[in-house]
C-alpha cells in the first residue's frame, strides 16, 4: 500500500471549515503524497494542512476573490491537474474535485461532502453570493444545464472507482443524481477537544445555532421560534447573513440574541458546553457541529431532514421538529426538557465518530478500489 503512489484532490483552500477538517485527518494516510487544489490561502489553513506538498491552480488574490464566479471555468481549471504519474487519486469533494482526471489503470477514491449543490439543490444560495459581481448570475443560470452535465458526466466509474458519502442524506443524493451508490463513513471529529463540564440541570439557559451565516442553515428560524417562546438565543460564527439576522434579532418582538461573531476554539468550546442545546434547523449534508455539541454532553433539536437522520435518536441524543416553520420549532422548544438528556451518555455516543475508526474504515475503501472493486 505505501509503494503506490498517491495525490490528493479538494476543491480549495481558503477557509477551514467541516470539509478541510475531514481533509487534514485523510492527509495522515499518506504523509509525503502531495495536494493539489484550485485556490489556496495559505493564512486560512492550519500547520496539518500548510506543512504538506500543495499544489494550487489559482493563487492570485483576485482570482480567490472571484472563485465564486469562476463556477463556469471549475470543471476545466480541475481537469488540468497533473495527475498523470500517480497510481491513486483520493479526492474530498462538494463542487467538483471528484472529476479529476486519472491515469490509465490509476484508482480515485472519492470523499464526497455533497454532488455539486451549486448546480443541482442549493443554486439560488450560492447565486446569491455573487450577485455582486455583474453578469455572474445570468452566466451561471445560462450554463447549469452543461454544468449539471459535466457533473454527472464526471461522477461515472471511469472517473470515480469509488464514492464514500459522508452521511445516508448525501448517499441518497448521489444516487439521485449520479445513478452511483457509495458507502456511508460518517466524518471524523477531533474528540478531544470536547468534554461535558456541567450536568445540563445547571447549564446557562440559552440554545445555541453555530456555524456559516448563510440563508441555508435557517437562523431565521431559530431567531423567530425562540422569540415565540422567550428562550434565550446565542448565535456563534460568521457569514454574509450576519447583517439580515441582525436586523430580524432587532425588529422581532420577544427576541433575545446574542452574536458571537468568529469565536475561536476554546470559545465555541465553551458555549457548546454551556448551552441547554443546539439548535440544527437547516437541511444539512451532514453536521460536524452537531457531534461536537453530543461530545459537550449537549442535545440536538434539529429539523427532520439531511443529514440529522443519521444521529438524532429520539429522547436518547436529541428531538426533531418536522416542518421547516418558525411555529413548529416552537412547539418543539416548549415541550423540550434539557433534564431528559444524559450528558454522559450524549458524550460517549460522539466518541463513536473518532479519527482511528474512521482511516480505518477509510483504508478499506482505498483496498477496494486498489482490487477493482466499483461502487
Amino acid at each position: 500500500m505505501h509503494s503506490v503512489r498517491v495525490a490528493y484532490v479538494h476543491d480549495w483552500l481558503v477557509t477551514y471549515r467541516g470539509g478541510e477538517k475531514v481533509l487534514a485527518t485523510l492527509l495522515e494516510l499518506y504523509p509525503e503524497a502531495p495536494l493539489y487544489t484550485l485556490f489556496y490561502q495559505p493564512n486560512a489553513m492550519p500547520p496539518t494542512i500548510n506543512r504538506r506538498n500543495i499544489r494550487s491552480a489559482c493563487r492570485t488574490w483576485p482570482l480567490l476573490r472571484l472563485r465564486k464566479a469562476m463556477l463556469p471555468v471549475l470543471p476545466t481549471l480541475i481537469e488540468s491537474l497533473p495527475l498523470a504519474s500517480f497510481d491513486l487519486v483520493i479526492s474530498t469533494s462538494s463542487c467538483v474535485a471528484k472529476g479529476a482526471l486519472k491515469a490509465s489503470g490509476a484508482k480515485h477514491v472519492c470523499y464526497l461532502h455533497s454532488p455539486m449543490r451549486y448546480v443541482w439543490d442549493q443554486q439560488e444560495e450560492y447565486l446569491q453570493g455573487v450577485d455582486h459581481i455583474p453578469g455572474a448570475r445570468w452566466a451561471i443560470k445560462s450554463l447549469t444545464p452543461r454544468l449539471r452535465a459535466w457533473d454527472i458526466s464526471s461522477s461515472s466509474c471511469l472517473r470515480v472507482d469509488r464514492f464514500v458519502a459522508n452521511s445516508s442524506f448525501v448517499r441518497e443524493r448521489a444516487q439521485r443524481y449520479y445513478g452511483r451508490d457509495s458507502t456511508v463513513v460518517h466524518p471524523p471529529v477531533e474528540l478531544e477537544r470536547f468534554s461535558v463540564k456541567l450536568p445540563l440541570d445547571q447549564r446557562h439557559g440559552y440554545l445555541l445555532a453555530a456555524g456559516a451565516l448563510v440563508s441555508y442553515k435557517r437562523f431565521d428560524l431559530a431567531i423567530a421560534a425562540c422569540a415565540q417562546v422567550r428562550r434565550k438565543l446565542v448565535i456563534a460564527g460568521s457569514g454574509p447573513m450576519e447583517a439580515a439576522l441582525r436586523r430580524q434579532a432587532a425588529m422581532t418582538p420577544g427576541a433575545d440574541v446574542r452574536f458571537e461573531i468568529r469565536p475561536d476554539d476554546f470559545r465555541m468550546v465553551e458555549l457548546l458546553q454551556g448551552a441547554h442545546a443546539l439548535l440544527f434547523p437547516g437541511v444539512e449534508d451532514f453536521g460536524m457541529i452537531a457531534i461536537e455539541a453530543m461530545a459537550c454532553g449537549t442535545p440536538v433539536i434539529a429539523f427532520a431532514a439531511g443529514g440529522a437522520r443519521d444521529f438524532i435518536h429520539r429522547g436518547e441524543t436529541g428531538v426533531f421538529f418536522e416542518e421547516a416553520s418558525a411555529e413548529c420549532l416552537a412547539h418543539c422548544l416548549d415541550q423540550f426538557t434539557p433534564t431528559a438528556f444524559d450528558a454522559i451518555y450524549l458524550n460517549r455516543y460522539a466518541s463513536r465518530y473518532n479519527r482511528v475508526s474512521f482511516l480505518t474504515r477509510f483504508k478499506q475503501e482505498i483496498q477496494k478500489a486498489l482490487s477493482g472493486e466499483i461502487t
